[in-house]
């Protein structure tokens, strides 16, 4: 379980502090790497930050990792960098703004964590899903992406490692929400549930605790990339020292046995 991305908020009017404005915009962070930070989505009646991140991979074709909502101008903007050839879910609770994109951009290959396509959700809705991404990065991007899969009991993520501005991207492994940018409800019920730690949200921790052993691998093997920068989608993202602030958050199983 993770928190799965419902119809994003009204308009910028209405984003408050939630977002990381300037919202539905581009923002560049390395060579070949951007982010969007979204309008603010609802989930579970709560309003809560969402990012996307855009790579130029060396074919000068852009993959869109966890696309936020599609907004006429910012898709105009990605148009210029180049253009869109992959729609990634990396999660299963990022995938409901792919019809948005697929509607836009027919021909993208979209790709998501095993699974996900068999969800109720996704199966009674318009989303087409092309690949199942796997512990191995495809031919389209393997020479300058390396990734891999966490899978819990109701919960998958697909990491993957940005090599050469050493980048990792995540989804849900990690939550760094901000308690005075939310609204007062949406801030208790973050707190409560560890969202607002920079560490892995409780949901996530036991659904990755049913699979102890094996999860405790595959988080000692993405602190060994030793990124200098983590990029996830709801709240502050680990701008710099991204290796420790990553070995920070993931002690809570790393350190174990």
């Amino acid at each position: 379980m993770a928190w799965t991305a419902r119809k994003a908020a009204s308009g910028p009017s209405h984003d408050g502090g939630v977002a990381y404005p300037p919202v539905d915009t581009l923002k560049q962070i390395a060579d070949d790497l951007w982010i969007v930070d979204g309008t603010p989505i609802n989930t579970l009646g709560l309003k809560l930050p969402v990012r996307m991140t855009i790579v130029r991979l060396p074919s000068g074709d852009l993959l869109l990792h966890s696309p936020t909502r599609h907004a006429p101008a910012l898709a105009k903007a990605i148009e210029r960098l180049g253009p869109v050839r992959h729609l990634i879910a990396p999660s299963t609770g990022h995938w409901q703004f792919l019809e948005e994109w697929q509607d836009a951009v027919p021909a993208a290959t979209t790709w998501a964590v095993p699974g996900l396509r068999d969800r109720w959700q996704v199966r009674n809705s318009a989303v087409r899903i092309d690949q199942d991404l796997g512990i191995d990065a495809p031919k389209d991007w393997a020479e300058q992406i390396e990734q891999g899969i966490i899978e819990g009991v109701g919960f998958s993520e697909a990491w993957f490692f940005h090599r050469a501005s050493r980048t990792l991207l995540l989804t849900d492994l990690i939550d760094n929400m901000e308690p005075a940018r939310l609204p007062p409800v949406t801030s208790i019920v973050m707190k409560l549930a560890g969202a607002t730690s920079g560490t892995t949200p409780h949901h996530v921790r036991a659904a990755l605790l049913l699979k102890r052993n094996q999860n405790r691998d595959a988080l000692r093997n993405l602190v060994s990339l030793h990124p200098e920068r983590v990029v996830f989608a709801h709240g502050k993202w680990f701008e710099r020292d991204g290796g420790r602030q990553l070995s920070k958050a993931l002690n809570w199983l790393t350190r174990s046995g």
